[in-house]
Order: C-alpha cells, then sequence, then structure tokens
C-alpha cells in the first residue's frame, strides 16, 4: 500500500457534541434544580423525566422481554402501548412442552445466595469502651430495623430483579409513621440521563411512581389544589389499563446530588430533592448528599452506563433455541409416534378387530398383521436439547444438581458435602460479594436517615428481637462516632448449610479444644437441642446481663449463691481487663471488683468447714 500526501491538509478539526437541528431536545431537558420558582421547577422536572422515559422505550421492552422469559408475565410500568401489546402476542401454542431454563437458573441462585443473612457489623477504630458500646448498640438498632422493615425478605426479592433484569434496587426512606421504610423498586420506574451516568456514576435521578390520591391528601393536607387538580394516571397507555376504579396520580421524584460531602467547602453546590406532578410541588428542599437513598445490585457490571445486564439477556438466544426443539420434539412426537398397524389390501382382517379389547381371535389370510412405531426423532436432538440445558446451567455458574436439590453420587460423608459446598459457591463468589454489600449499604442508610428521624422529633425507637426486647437508641448522640465506624458484613453463620456438613465442622472443633461442648451444641442450631441450649446458657446470660448494666449504666446488682459464681468470677476478671484498658470510669471499675468480691465470698462461704485436725 502505497501512502501519499495530500495536497492541501486541513487547518483545523471541528468536533460536534450536539446536532445542529437539536432544538426540540434543549427544550424539554432543563436544568430543574436551578428553577428559581416552584412552577417552573415543577413543570421542568416533569418534562425531564418524560423525555428520558420517551427515549429509553428500547430498555423498557427489554425489561418487559426479561420479565416474560422469567414468568411470562408483562410488567407494566409507564412504558407505553408498544409494550402492553407484547401481552397478545402468541408465537407458540400454550399446550406445548416447556423447560424455563432462565427460571430454573435464577432461582437456584436465589436460593443459594439468599440462604445466608448477612449482619453488618459496626466497629470502631481504637475506640474506647462507650464507642464500643455505642457500635454493640448500634448493631442491635440495625438488626431491629431489618426485622422491622422486613429487609431479607426484600432483599430477596431484590437480588431476583437484579439476576433476571440486570439491577435490583431497594429505597431507603422517610415512611408516613415517621419510621425508616425499606421498599423494592422496579427497574421500570428509575431513569437516568444516559450521558450523566456514562461511567457509571450518575448525578441525577427520576422515579415515577403511582399514588393514591387519599393517601397522598392525607400526607399532604396543605396541598390540596395542587392534589386535587391533577388529572388521573395509569400503569401503561393501553386502553385495557383505564378501566379502573383506582384514583392514582403520577408522582415524578428527583435528585439531584450535592457537589461534594463538606458543605463547608470552597465552590460546594447544594443538590436537589423535589417531588412533582405536572399540576404543582409537593416536596422541595436541598439535598447535601452525595448519595442516591438507594442500594443497587447489578448481576453483570456494564461496561458503559449504569444498569447490569440480566442473565434472562445473557441466555435469550439459548431459551429461544431451547423452546424451539422442544416444540419440534413435541410435534414429532405427536405426529409419528403413535402404533400403526400395516396389513395386506388382500388379507381378510376385519378391521374391527384392531381393537382394545382383551382375548380378541383375528382371524386372517396371506401375510399376518404388523404393528409399528416409526422412530419419532434424531437422538441427535436429545443431546442438543441436554447440551442447551447444562450450557445454560453453566454460564450462571451452577449444575443441573443443584437447580433439582440433588448430590452427586457416592458423596455421602459430612467432609466431602462441605468440600463439594464450597466449590460450588466458588462460581458465584463475586455475585454472593455484592449481595453481602447490599447490607453493608443498607447499614448506612437505615442509620442516616433514623439519625435524620431521630434529630427531627428528639428519640428514635425500634424492636430488637432478642432477648432485650424493646431498646430505645439516642441516634443524635451518635454522631461523633460517624467517621471511627467501620462496617463489615458476616453471614449468619460460616458452617456449612447441611446437617451433615455442620455437624462434621462442629465435631472436629469441638474435639480440637477450639469450641466448648456448650458452644458445639448452640451452633449445632438443632429444633430439637434449640430448649437444652437456652437453659444450659441461662446462667451464663444472666451473667451478662448483670455486668453489661454496671458497664453500661452504672447500676450494680449483688451476686447470689443461684449462678454460676467460678463463671461469675472469670467473666468478671476478663470484663475489668477489657475495660480498664479503654478508660472505663472508676466508680464503674470499683463496682466490678465488689461484684469479683461477693462472689470469692459466696465461694468461700458455699465450701464445708474444714476439718479440725485430731
Amino acid at each position: 500500500m502505497k501512502i501519499t500526501k495530500g495536497k492541501k491538509s486541513p487547518d483545523k478539526i471541528t468536533m460536534r457534541t450536539r446536532a445542529s437541528n437539536d432544538n426540540q431536545t434543549m427544550g424539554l431537558l432543563a436544568e430543574w434544580w436551578k428553577a428559581t420558582e416552584d412552577a417552573q421547577r415543577a413543570v421542568e422536572i416533569c418534562q425531564t423525566a418524560a423525555y428520558l422515559k420517551q427515549n429509553q422505550t428500547y430498555r423498557m421492552r427489554q425489561l418487559a422481554v426479561d420479565v416474560r422469559l422469567y414468568c411470562n408475565l408483562s410488567v407494566y410500568s409507564y412504558a407505553g402501548s408498544s409494550v402492553a401489546k407484547m401481552n397478545k402476542t402468541r408465537t407458540l401454542p400454550d399446550d406445548r412442552p416447556t423447560f424455563n431454563l432462565i427460571q430454573a437458573c435464577t432461582d437456584t441462585l436465589v436460593a443459594r445466595l439468599s440462604q445466608a443473612r448477612p449482619e453488618p457489623k459496626f466497629l470502631t477504630d481504637n475506640g474506647d469502651y462507650k464507642q464500643r458500646h455505642l457500635a454493640q448498640r448500634l448493631n442491635q438498632f440495625i438488626l431491629g430495623e431489618f426485622y422491622q422493615t422486613k429487609t431479607y425478605e426484600k432483599a430477596t426479592k431484590m437480588l431476583r430483579d437484579g439476576i433476571v433484569m440486570g439491577t435490583g434496587a431497594l429505597k431507603v426512606y422517610e415512611g408516613e409513621d415517621n419510621k425508616v421504610c425499606v421498599d423494592r423498586v422496579l427497574l421500570t420506574d428509575l431513569f437516568v440521563d444516559e450521558n450523566d451516568s456514562i461511567n457509571g456514576d450518575p448525578q441525577q435521578l427520576y422515579q415515577l411512581k403511582l399514588m393514591d390520591r387519599d393517601k397522598l391528601l392525607q400526607n399532604y393536607p396543605d396541598l390540596k389544589d395542587v392534589i386535587a387538580g391533577t388529572p388521573n394516571s395509569y400503569p401503561d397507555n393501553a386502553p385495557d389499563t383505564g378501566r379502573t376504579t383506582a384514583d392514582q396520580i403520577m408522582l415524578v421524584e428527583g435528585w439531584k446530588l450535592a457537589s461534594g460531602p463538606n458543605k463547608d467547602a470552597p465552590g460546594y453546590t447544594p443538590g436537589r430533592h423535589t417531588i412533582a406532578t405536572v399540576n404543582g410541588i409537593i416536596l422541595d428542599e436541598e439535598f447535601h448528599k452525595v448519595k442516591f437513598p438507594f442500594v443497587f445490585l447489578n448481576y453483570s457490571d456494564p461496561f458503559l452506563g449504569f444498569f447490569g445486564q440480566g442473565l434472562a439477556t445473557q441466555l435469550f438466544g439459548t431459551q429461544i433455541t431451547l423452546n424451539r426443539i422442544l416444540y419440534t420434539i413435541a410435534r414429532a412426537i405427536t405426529l409419528v409416534g403413535v402404533p400403526r398397524i400395516f396389513q395386506e389390501q388382500s388379507s381378510k382382517v376385519v378391521k374391527a378387530h384392531h381393537n382394545n379389547e382383551i382375548g380378541v381371535i383375528i382371524t386372517y389370510s396371506g401375510t399376518k398383521p404388523s404393528y409399528e412405531v416409526a422412530p419419532c426423532n434424531a437422538p441427535e436432538l436429545y443431546a442438543e436439547r441436554d447440551k442447551l440445558i447444562q450450557y445454560g446451567f453453566q454460564q450462571c455458574g451452577v449444575s443441573s444438581m443443584q437447580a433439582t436439590a440433588q448430590k452427586p453420587e457416592g458423596l455421602d460423608s459430612g467432609a466431602a458435602m462441605r468440600a463439594y459446598d464450597d466449590i460450588s459457591s466458588d462460581r458465584f463468589a463475586e455475585l454472593s460479594r455484592k449481595y453481602d454489600n447490599v447490607f453493608v449499604d443498607l447499614a448506612y442508610l437505615i442509620a442516616d436517615t433514623a439519625m435524620e428521624i431521630a434529630e427531627k422529633y428528639g428519640s428514635y425507637q425500634t424492636v430488637y428481637p432478642n432477648k432485650d426486647g424493646t431498646r430505645e437508641i439516642d441516634l443524635p448522640a451518635m454522631k461523633f462516632l460517624k467517621d471511627p465506624f467501620v462496617i463489615k458484613c458476616f453471614t449468619e453463620s460460616a458452617l456449612p448449610r447441611t446437617p451433615a456438613g455442620r455437624m462434621q465442622t462442629v465435631t472436629e472443633q469441638v474435639q480440637a479444644g477450639m469450641l466448648s461442648l456448650k458452644e458445639g451444641r448452640r451452633l449445632m442450631r438443632y429444633p430439637d437441642l434449640e430448649q437444652n441450649e437456652v437453659l444450659d446458657n441461662a446462667s451464663e446470660e444472666r451473667i451478662f446481663q448483670l455486668l453489661d448494666k454496671i458497664v453500661e449504666d452504672g447500676t450494680y446488682t449483688m451476686p447470689d449463691i443461684f449462678m454460676d459464681l467460678p463463671l461469675a468470677v472469670e467473666l468478671t476478671v476478663k470484663y475489668l481487663n477489657l475495660y480498664l484498658a479503654a478508660n472505663l470510669e472508676e466508680d464503674k471499675a470499683e463496682m466490678l471488683r465488689t461484684f469479683f468480691k461477693q462472689c470469692q465470698t459466696l465461694i468461700q462461704a458455699s465450701q464445708p468447714p474444714a476439718q479440725q485436725p485430731s
């Protein structure tokens, strides 16, 4: 190839970033957070959301396809009549055989990952005993909020959404009863600007939501004119969606993040949080956070953009091919796979004798009639079907045995099951790590939202579901712990899930002296041992309660002969060594010493008198 120099080189290169005739786009997209009047801000945020919805119809259609592949149901979420028409599409007959590979893979992954209940733990960095106890109370508070908001159940649905549609979302906000609420949000309700989110870190986020008019009037009685004047809205633009008795209006909620976390930094620009309808503003406030009140989980992280790719999209071609093969096999069996009778025309066989009666005598002359069943399908067709199913399971990291709750033949010992379970979990370790991080992010958002509610109303109380019952947490006082906080996520149990594997592991640790027999019984978690475990640990739990009251509240309770006094002495020494190094107040330390001395006195009093020498 020969390269010759041109006659004239261009003096400059002009790069256009916007089409010259893009005036319509400029009119629809607006920086609504900079509007000076409420009416203008309401119009601009609704126009922006409408533009994003209209220009991201392709994404809505893909999500609708993903949901139909998983459960054969339509997903309605303001996507337009073009998506609603997909509900009437009939490409294959209803009586065809099916094998929903996408649903099998998804449900297997959800079942495997949701078995663990990750528990975020707030840890302090070289904190004193007050900070440690405050972090411990906050751990109890977070678990109580998880219990109250049903976080684990909603996180399981979020995980399924992420696997099917690519991204799952949970929203944390202040509810109607001035409590923290955690809601699952479908991906079809969320929109981001594609240019703003090209690197996966958008500064704007929009949520569309249908809200009952009466409920909104109850929450915002001062905005009766705005709410009453807003026209009705429906989940879809299809004609059938208007046939309802529900009185709902469309809300557009938008967030613009602040320029940074420090309000006092030079050049700081606050963000904006706005809820609006087409008729006016419902809520408008400054937003000083650098994160949205959402937790997201991507099944497969995108190279560019914000939303991930789901398993349904990845297995789309495999599922379609599998459907076609199954339909072909079924049609071939129906057409060919029936017995046929061959008899000569010259034979004197009465056709009525070919029936399903028992002991029928058939007379014939000439050649005997033959009964034959032709081969329906080639063996390669069945092999291709099985190969596609295996390919689908391998692509998502699970085996067909796991999907059907089976184990390999000969895998009977607890150690073997434990090793097999560990190897199987390595394939989707990345997804498991993302699922754990969801609860870490939720812990931050819940603690932050609860502190805002406590500052507004004075206190915040939750129910911690254990022996302590209801506990009130002084959340505003926890601000000084915000910087030293380090959150790590631990699963409910690191032991194997199967009873055999759990028993094998616990037995090995008890034999090695790493666990006591009492601790081993507790880790077994067998229902028939639970009552014995509660009774065996009752004395220890009582001692912990008395010592915790001394350290936390300065409340002293004398020991008595009904507790395990040697254990009380041992634990008191440990408490003294632990909290004296963490700057425990002298009066509380003296209480611990007094508790120790009284325990020793009770032990000595219980000893039989020494025998006098004869």
